[in-house]
């Protein structure tokens, strides 16, 4: 190894613990808060600032000055929890992610009218004369002592959050909100706490690392993303494996820099680090269960014609016959961008996947439009499709992430590929001069005929927003929404979860493609470097404001884009140069999110309900007979033979093997921690068995994933119900079915096809009287209902066995009794199996044919009902004795 590596090395080594020691404040707010904190940087930059203003402005000891910018750090980050974060409890992980995205916006224009755009030289608190580490080799001392601060505060942390009553009050209420709060534990003084810790951490890393890098605030904005990495080699948990993640991040810059001659080598590094870390780990980093339950509202996808139309006259007219060109200017400004917020629908509000790179996809069809355009000539419509064929294989290739992570690791694995192509493609500092647009012979040239330009840009919107509305009400569309409420829920019902991920970030780069085409050619010179990085973090934000769930939500909030129709508005009250302008859109942001977290569309959509009556429901076919004696196909059995599934060193099943038959209903009792639904977590694919073996219908289940044994013939409804929340009940139903789109995903864009429920649907509906709740939405029905609802989802696609999960379970007597009626019932009439786990033994024993009783893993008995019910292990172990009975000794 060469002295100037090793001399590199060594120069790395102070940074990399400063900033593992900025990530461990993400670490904090992450654990205590679930919220994934991208104004972080923008956090050690004011700690920065600070810092130089107290020493060079104000005269302070570099000490004091220390001190003043953790405070002032610490402070903002108890004003971000009190005036932003607290008032959104309850809202999405999304809405939070957005929320600390404004914050970052208000900051850095804070940092911007205070000190300007300026580097700045700061003075060390730290001395900095050199340290020999043998041979020639040498570091500064500076850079050593950020290593022993980096590893004190380290140490400090743990102690603190491992025996300190504030550290275990945060991890209870991290585990469950509720249950801490019962124990009297305050969750916003805890959050206060937490935001505090971590911005003051913030600030420290910000003051010294200030001396090192140069105090420029786009450098320390740039943190966020290997900062961000750090924290994920930490898994947003560990202390000690964030700063060692820190330093490993930076080592590995320096010695891509210098031995790796690309552009970019630097960030390419980041990014490599933070995919391989994801695929190591082979799986997501938890979101916090109570915040992840709740998503931004959805829209319906809905055609109303006559306003669509409206509008679409209206605008036209407003172009050509009203608006003065710097309005058009303006329209054409928010417009341009409304086209790349439509991706964000379609990835983030329907399918749930939480994307930072759709500009950068925009990007992406931008650099192929203009190479192609200036080198080969093509016209431009086909620039438009080059571009956006050639987005799609990036969406795919940015999609592979989602396939294993969601939530915040998606969030960081999608901006870090945002940074990296704004690293290396963008980041060419040449202009590029393409030829003027032109369509048919007609000129469209922005500059030269700008109504012309505008109207093709909102032409081109409401076709892909008409495909936009067409794709949520398609198949396609509700298995999108099935995979953002719960995916495992959609993997039972036969969705391929993988496939449905990789379609919505291939369908979002198309869209986000011919965007970054409209974008690019409304000048003649285009410059890459206007995809920048936080360009993805505003449109996000801007889309969740209008609303995220909704096709309309991109016209709602493009008002927000810089040069856009807001900054006309403003500018048209106040004539002069209003430098406050990016501030007063920051605070709209929070401002919005707070009154409206669900988007202004979902406020309108309220609104304007009383004008527009709801769809009917679908009409179920006249049946040829009665439910009750409807034909019943030949059905499969489900064969679980000797099945062991263990957790580490703890054998949950120890050679299980059990029978259900066409017709009849196998109950499965036993008391918790039997094992009951890891038995049927291992029959669905959930769980992977150690040894045995899994049939349905003589088809082996070995190594076949969970949705396609749906395909195959197995049902399964959930303890906790994991339905749909954001569809229908006939929805929910709905997307179980096995009815295929004649023409697939391009169909579905074009002219979604009304699917046909099937007899199978329509007769589940029917056995579980669930005609007169179609039209609600989950949260519209009652408890009972909804344990029908899954019920009925299960049976949708004709299934052979389905396995029942405590379907009894927050049902009174009435009601339990009436779902014995229902489930003996469609047993009979379907022929169908039925695996039955439930805690009530008197519903498992009228209801069942057979029963089997599990005890710590293991069957302790299988038979008859009655005879099951009168095992003694199976009274001494579940059942309990009646003490008033006389017990009998036996003589020996």
């Amino acid at each position: 190894m060469g002295i100037q590596t090793l001399q590199v090395a060594a120069l790395a080594l102070g940074p990399g613990a400063m900033l593992g020691l900025l990530a461990l404040g993400i670490v904090l707010i992450y654990r205590g808060t679930g919220t994934l904190n991208l104004a972080h940087g923008s956090q050690a930059a004011l700690g920065g600032f600070v810092y130089w203003d107290a020493t060079v402005g104000l005269g302070l000891s570099p000490a004091l000055a220390l001190v003043v910018a953790i405070v002032v750090s610490g402070l903002c980050g108890v004003l971000i929890q009190v005036l932003v974060m607290r008032r959104l409890a309850g809202a999405s992980p999304l809405t939070h992610l957005i929320a600390s995205a404004g914050v970052l916006i208000v900051i850095q224009s804070l940092l911007l009218l205070r000190y300007g755009s300026n580097g700045r030289n700061v003075p060390s608190l730290l001395p900095t004369g050199p340290v020999p580490l043998g041979g020639e080799v040498t570091i500064g001392l500076d850079r050593l002592l950020l290593i022993v601060v980096a590893l004190v505060v380290m140490l400090a942390l743990w102690l603190l959050y491992r025996f300190t009553t504030f550290g275990i009050a945060t991890a209870a209420s991290a585990e469950n909100a509720m249950a801490g709060a019962a124990l009297g534990h305050d969750p916003n003084r805890l959050a206060m706490g937490n935001w505090f810790l971590g911005g003051a951490l913030a600030g420290l890393a910000g003051a010294l690392l200030a001396p090192i890098s140069g105090l420029d605030l786009t450098t320390m904005l740039n943190l966020i993303v290997p900062a961000l990495g750090a924290a994920l080699f930490g898994g947003l948990v560990s202390f000690p494996l964030t700063v060692l993640g820190g330093i490993v991040i930076v080592l590995a810059q320096s010695q891509a820099s210098l031995h790796i001659p690309l552009r970019g080598a630097s960030t390419i590094a980041t990014f490599v680090i933070i995919v391989g870390l994801m695929v190591l780990r082979g799986r997501s980093i938890p979101l916090r269960g109570f915040l992840g339950a709740r998503l931004p509202a959805l829209g319906s996808g809905r055609i109303r014609w006559p306003i669509v139309g409206g509008v679409l006259v209206v605008g036209l007219v407003l172009i050509w016959l009203v608006l003065p060109d710097v309005w058009n200017d303006a329209l054409l400004t928010s417009m341009l961008v409304a086209v790349v917020m439509l991706s964000i629908v379609v990835v983030t509000g329907f399918a749930g996947q939480l994307s930072l790179a759709q500009f950068a996809l925009a990007g992406v069809g931008a650099v192929i439009a203009s190479l192609l355009g200036t080198y080969v000539g093509l016209p431009f419509p086909l620039l438009l499709l080059a571009a956006a064929v050639g987005a799609v294989p990036v969406g795919i290739l940015l999609a592979l992430p989602a396939t294993r992570m969601r939530g915040a690791s998606l969030a960081v694995v999608t901006l870090a590929f945002n940074v990296l192509l704004a690293a290396t493609v963008f980041s060419r500092a040449q202009v590029i001069t393409v030829p003027r647009p032109s369509l048919f012979g007609l000129d469209l040239s922005p500059i030269l005929h700008p109504e012309r330009y505008l109207t093709l840009v909102v032409v081109v919107f409401a076709v892909l927003a008409l495909a936009v509305a067409n794709l949520r009400r398609s198949r396609t569309g509700r298995r999108f929404v099935a995979v953002r409420g719960n995916e495992r829920a959609a993997a039972a019902v036969g969705i391929d979860v993988a496939r449905v991920k990789i379609s919505a970030f291939a369908i979002s780069a198309v869209i986000a493609a011919i965007g970054g085409v409209l974008l690019a050619f409304r000048t003649t010179s285009v410059v890459w470097t206007d995809f920048d990085v936080l360009g993805s973090v505003d449109q996000l934000a801007w889309t969740v404001i209008g609303g995220v769930g909704f096709v309309a939500g991109p016209l709602l909030g493009m008002g927000f884009v810089p040069g856009g129709l807001g900054t006309q508005v403003i500018d048209t009250v106040y004539t002069d140069d209003f430098a406050l302008l990016p501030l007063i859109g920051g605070l709209l942001v929070l401002l919005t999110l707070i009154m409206n977290p669900d988007g202004v569309a979902a406020v309108a959509k309220h609104s304007l309900r009383r004008f527009f009556p709801p769809e009917p429901p679908p009409t179920p076919p006249a049946p040829s007979k009665p439910a009750e004696t409807a034909h019943a196909r030949p059905r499969g059995a489900l064969a679980v033979e000797d099945l062991h599934v263990s957790f580490g060193a703890v054998h949950v099943l120890d050679g299980v093997s059990l029978t259900v038959e066409p017709g009849r209903v196998h109950g499965l009792i036993g008391p918790n921690g039997a094992g009951k639904t890891t038995l049927l977590d291992a029959v669905s694919g959930f769980a992977a068995p150690a040894a045995g073996r899994i049939s349905l219908g003589g088809h082996s289940f070995d190594g076949v994933p969970t949705w396609q044994r749906s395909l195959l013939g197995l049902g399964r409804s959930f303890q906790s119900l994991e339905l749909f929340d954001d569809l229908t009940v006939l929805d929910n139903i709905r997307v179980a079915t096995r009815a295929r789109s004649r023409f697939g995903l391009a169909g579905d864009l074009v002219r979604p096809q009304s699917d046909d429920l099937g007899p199978a649907a329509w007769q589940a509906i029917e056995l579980l009287e669930l005609t007169d709740q179609l039209t609600k939405k989950i949260d519209e029905v009652p408890h009972g209902v909804r344990q029908l609802v899954g019920i009925a989802r299960a049976l949708a696609a004709d299934s052979d066995v389905v396995l029942l999960d405590e379907p009894a379970a927050g049902l009174d007597d009435r009601e339990t009794a009436e779902l014995a009626r229902l489930v003996r019932r469609t047993v009979d009439v379907r022929g169908i199996g039925v695996l039955l786990i439930e805690h009530d033994v008197e519903f498992v024993m009228s209801v069942s044919d057979s029963v089997t009783a599990l005890n710590f893993g293991r069957i302790v008995a299988a038979g008859p009902p009655d005879e099951v019910r009168r095992n003694p292990i199976v009274v001494d172990a579940y059942l309990g004795r009646d003490d008033s009975e006389p017990v009998v000794e036996e003589q020996v």
